[in-house]
């Protein structure tokens, strides 16, 4: 793992954020690096941080009766946690698991906050990371609301650099798209000739 993102270039990502302010969040950030198919955020857990993905690959996950569903995907310069322990402090209602080896910089949700109060600027970049994943969940609900399933692994190939989607085990795709797996290899194969 030697490409990975500075914090203020994740940081940046989505939104501009002054290097005074991301040298504070550097103070408390913590970088760790995540093994393949580590969880970050277990489902029905406490969550306390957030995590900017510097290098590597995760998805969100839901569980239920020993059926796994892929949610979403998220790459270097992502920014991932349970929405609902950040919102209301309750258990993660999913789970995010390294797809890949993972580095992230974790800060803890007491010092993101307390950040967050002094700074607008913070402020308003939390406001733009949280409607870019409204926006995310949107075209998600489009995608498997409409068209078959060749037309959703398009969408899907139209949303992230294909060495990304070489990197997602095709389970996983298969999840996200709400397809079996031979449907999934029956569509890339067409998808191929066209």
């Amino acid at each position: 793992m030697s490409n990975a993102m500075s914090l203020l270039d994740i940081l940046r990502v989505v939104h501009p954020v002054p290097e005074e302010i991301a040298d504070e969040l550097e103070k408390v950030a913590t970088l760790r690096r995540h093994p393949r198919r580590s969880r970050l955020v277990s489902q029905d857990s406490r969550c306390s941080s957030v995590f900017f993905i510097a290098e590597g690959l995760c998805r969100g996950l839901y569980e239920k009766e020993d059926k796994e569903d892929t949610r979403w995907f998220a790459s270097q310069g992502d920014v991932v946690t349970s929405i609902t322990a950040w919102h209301t402090g309750a258990p993660a209602i999913f789970s995010i698991e390294a797809i890949t080896e993972i580095a992230v910089y974790e800060i803890r949700f007491e010092e993101m906050k307390s950040l967050l109060a002094k700074h607008s600027e913070l402020r308003d970049w939390e406001v733009k990371v949280l409607i870019e994943q409204l926006h995310v969940l949107e075209k998600r609900y489009v995608i498997l609301g409409t068209g078959d399933a060749r037309s959703r692994y398009e969408a899907l190939l139209n949303g992230r650099p294909q060495e990304i989607l070489n990197a997602i085990p095709l389970k996983y795709i298969a999840q996200y798209l709400n397809i079996t797996q031979e449907t999934l290899s029956r569509v890339r194969k067409i998808y191929g000739r066209s």
